[in-house]
């Protein structure tokens, strides 16, 4: 198994496809949050796609999830240490002209990454309006958080639907409750200033039937240079469909 020791020396975990890759750009692929590289990208059929198409393509798990350490601190999750561990990974590697590949959670990291200069576009998969909306809008004190549904030991004793499917997404592939937990400690950056910052053409993609994300074209438009495309399926299902394989396949062979 292969890590990399990050800014704060958490070890985590990567894979570098790079055998008869063609030159250009790298494609890094950042999955969404209690899910990991191979629920995303391998059984999704996305890195597949990208590998026969001679993409060297680079797949990490981000800390508390998958292949990775798993801190039960929140103080590990604070000061936005995804981001920073997918910059401490393109210096591990070197990577100078790299396409960033996001979905849901990983979709935040990828845009936060694209004022990067190595960065060459960005590719956020399962966002749209109704993220920008979740993000923007206040929240009670008293409001239960998603962190919540991972300490409870019962799932039915979750009542909010979407926070009892990411629980019940993440004892499916034995994720490590606590860790994920402690992965929702820390707000995000500020959903609107990230967009700003963001220097690079992007893709935007959700299904048609995902709520989460919302409309595509709703955050496109709050991009200087970005496109949508509506492709079939939820969000836990989209990414599997063609037609979001094949809206990928043809931005990268833009770029």
């Amino acid at each position: 198994m292969t890590t990399f020791a990050s800014f704060d020396g958490t070890e985590c975990w990567f894979d570098d496809h790079r055998d008869d890759a063609t030159d250009g750009v790298t494609v890094l692929l950042l999955h969404g949050f209690a899910a990991d590289t191979n629920l995303n990208y391998v059984r999704a059929g996305i890195l597949d796609a990208l590998v026969d198409e001679g993409f060297r393509t680079v797949v990490t798990d981000f800390r508390g999830h998958g292949l990775s350490a798993k801190p039960h601190d929140p103080a590990a999750y604070a000061d936005d240490a995804l981001t920073r561990d997918v910059r401490a990974l393109i210096d591990h590697l070197a990577l100078s002209d790299v396409v960033v590949v996001g979905y849901s959670m990983g979709a935040g990291v990828a845009l936060r990454l694209g004022a990067d200069p190595r960065v060459r576009a960005v590719v956020a998969l399962g966002v749209g309006g109704a993220t920008l909306e979740r993000a923007d809008a206040p929240t009670r004190a008293d409001a239960p958080t998603l962190g919540d549904a991972f300490l409870v030991e019962d799932p039915d004793q979750i009542t909010d639907p979407l926070a009892r499917r990411f629980r019940r997404l993440a004892d499916s592939i034995r994720s490590d409750r606590l860790a994920l937990a402690a992965c929702t400690a820390h707000p995000q950056p500020s959903a609107a200033a990230s967009l700003r910052a963001v220097a690079v053409p992007v893709l935007v993609v959700a299904g048609a039937d995902d709520d989460l994300a919302g409309d595509p074209a709703a955050l496109a438009v709050r991009l200087p240079d970005a496109r949508s495309v509506t492709v079939p399926g939820d969000h836990f299902t989209a990414n599997a469909r063609p037609e979001l394989h094949r809206a990928l396949l043809e931005f990268l062979a833009e770029v």
